[in-house]
C-alpha cells in the first residue's frame, strides 16, 4: 500500500482488507497503526541496509562514500514511501528497540564511509568533529534523496528529466559532493588536511 499510494494512502482498515483478515486483526496483533507502521519501518531500514551493503567495500574511501551514497539515494528513489516513513517520528514508535537497532546499521555504514572520506577511519567516541562530519554527510545525502524523489533536483541541470536524471546526472552530482582531493581547489585541500 505504501509503495503504491505513499503513507497518505495507508489505513489500518485498508491494510486488514488487503491482507484478507478482520478489521480488528492488525490492531490486535500490532497494537494499532503505529505498531504496524513501525514494523514496516523496521523492514525498510533492513532493506536500505542491504542496498548499502550491496555497494561493496574497497580500500578507496572516495569510491566507497560515493557508492554507499548512491546506494542510499537509489533506495530512496525505488522506495519513496518507505524512505519517508523511516524518518516520520509521528508515525512510528521510536522507543521500539528493534527499530532502533534496524536504523543504526545503515546509518553507521554511511557515517563511517563519510568519516573515512574525511580521513578519519575510526570514529572517536564523543568526538564532536566526528559526529558533525557524519551528520553533515548523511544530511547532504538525505536532502539530495528527497530532492530527487520530489523531482526538484533535475531542475538545476539543462537537459535533465525525471527519466534520465538518475542514470546521467546523479552519479556526477555525488562525485561533486565527495570530490577526490586532487579535484578540490587548493584552499579546500588545506582545509581537509586540517580536519
Amino acid at each position: 500500500m505504501i509503495a503504491q499510494s505513499g503513507i497518505e494512502g495507508f489505513s489500518l482498515r485498508a491494510a486488514a482488507q488487503r491482507a484478507g483478515v478482520s478489521a480488528a486483526a492488525p490492531a490486535h496483533h500490532f497494537g494499532g497503526a503505529k505498531g504496524l507502521l513501525t514494523e514496516v519501518a523496521i523492514l525498510a531500514y533492513e532493506r536500505a541496509g542491504r542496498h548499502i551493503d550491496d555497494a561493496g567495500h574497497s580500500d578507496d574511501a572516495v569510491a566507497d562514500v560515493r557508492a554507499v551514497g548512491l546506494a542510499f539515494i537509489r533506495f530512496a528513489i525505488n522506495h519513496p514511501g518507505h524512505f519517508r516513513l523511516m524518518f516520520r517520528n509521528d508515525l512510528v514508535d521510536r522507543t521500539e528497540p528493534r527499530l532502533s537497532a534496524a536504523s543504526k546499521a545503515p546509518g553507521i555504514r554511511l557515517g563511517r564511509a563519510v568519516l573515512a572520506y574525511r580521513s578519519n577511519t575510526v570514529p572517536q567516541p564523543g568526538s564532536f568533529e566526528d559526529s558533525a562530519e557524519m551528520l553533515c554527510g548523511i544530511a547532504a545525502l538525505h536532502g539530495l534523496a528527497n530532492m530527487v524523489i520530489e523531482e526538484k533536483a533535475m531542475q538545476f541541470f539543462k537537459g535533465a528529466t525525471a527519466k534520465n536524471f538518475v542514470a546521467k546526472y546523479l552519479p556526477r552530482v555525488v562525485e561533486h559532493l565527495f570530490p577526490r582531493a586532487e579535484a578540490c581547489p587548493p584552499e579546500q585541500q588545506s582545509y581537509k588536511g586540517n580536519t
